[in-house]
């Protein structure tokens, strides 16, 4: 039986489907709410949000100052809508570029105008966003592929798009490491505590909570996820005994407890298509990294993109 044969870049088609679905994902939570969110009566009225807007920024309430748009539940579901079909044919790779483009600057003007209402899923989804607009995503597993309207991608290219993507992701990590050396997480009690907030409850929260009730077992996770974070920039590359692979797998299952448990689904999504971006070569064997173009130089080898020549 043949073995699946992947297409070099395919991470960037992981780049580029990953961001297409948390954008969908983002307007099917919202769409119902526009008028509560986003509007001048909303939860964040204009008195709030407008002194704290950037004034040269591209921002949805400036806009509709701009233009004297009175009927906002209109002109915010005709974005949504804009935004909807921007994100299918991004989902597709059909005018990946263009897409993309209109992706980020709907999402960046909603950013900018109500970052009130922001949290960690949408500066993430900002820049992976960026990444996917500047990132040549058509050319792999994508309908401009088929059409004949994006090339082969370059070899040495696609090293620097995914060194890119790795060093943003180790710096992510790093950070997130070192501001969890307070007390909470370095007593063991973060764990136990972030699942008691009414606002993370979730119908896995009372197993979660049993579980938790086992003496230690909160101290582990919380150690578990400090370990996780604060040396990922070092296991990631180490290749002996499959530790790169390990340490991948763990951050996946990190964010998956977090989207299950603390209800925070669409943060855990990005996270995940974020680290299979621009980690997910670390399964590939030495022989299948360079079918896909992975070949090895000082940087990719250091990345360990591949094995050796």
């Amino acid at each position: 039986m043949k073995s699946l044969q992947l297409k070099p870049g395919f991470q960037l088609a992981i780049l580029r489907i990953g961001v297409a679905i948390a954008v969908l994902f983002k307007i099917f939570a919202e769409f119902n709410d526009l008028d509560m969110l986003f509007s001048q009566q909303g939860i964040i009225q204009g008195v709030l949000s407008k002194p704290m807007a950037v004034k040269y920024a591209l921002a949805l309430p400036l806009l509709t100052d701009f233009f004297h748009i009175h009927n906002e539940h209109l002109f915010l579901s005709i974005t949504y809508i804009v935004f909807g079909i921007a994100a299918c044919t991004l989902l597709l790779g059909y005018q990946s570029r263009i897409s993309a483009f209109i992706c980020l600057v709907i999402h960046m003007m909603i950013f900018n105008g109500y970052n009130l209402l922001a949290f960690g899923f949408d500066g993430f989804l900002f820049s992976l966003l960026f990444y996917t607009f500047v990132f040549p995503v058509g050319k792999v597993y994508a309908i401009d592929e088929v059409r004949g309207q994006a090339g082969p991608i370059n070899a040495e290219n696609l090293k620097l798009y995914l060194l890119v993507l790795q060093l943003h992701l180790c710096m992510v990590y790093l950070t997130a490491g070192v501001s969890k050396s307070g007390q909470d997480w370095m007593g063991g009690t973060a764990i136990w505590k972030a699942i008691n907030q009414p606002q993370f409850y979730t119908d896995f929260t009372p197993l979660f909570r049993n579980l938790l009730s086992f003496p230690g077992m909160s101290a582990l996770l919380s150690w578990a996820t400090l370990f996780i974070e604060a040396f990922f920039p070092v296991l990631i590359f180490i290749r002996f005994m499959r530790i790169n692979q390990l340490t991948l797998i763990a951050a996946v299952m990190m964010h998956l407890f977090i989207g299950a448990v603390m209800g925070l689904q669409l943060f855990a999504w990005i996270m995940i298509v974020f680290d299979l971006s621009a980690f997910a070569g670390v399964f590939l064997q030495k022989r299948t990294a360079e079918a896909v173009g992975l070949q090895s130089d000082k940087i990719s080898n250091y990345m360990y993109l591949t094995g050796k020549r």
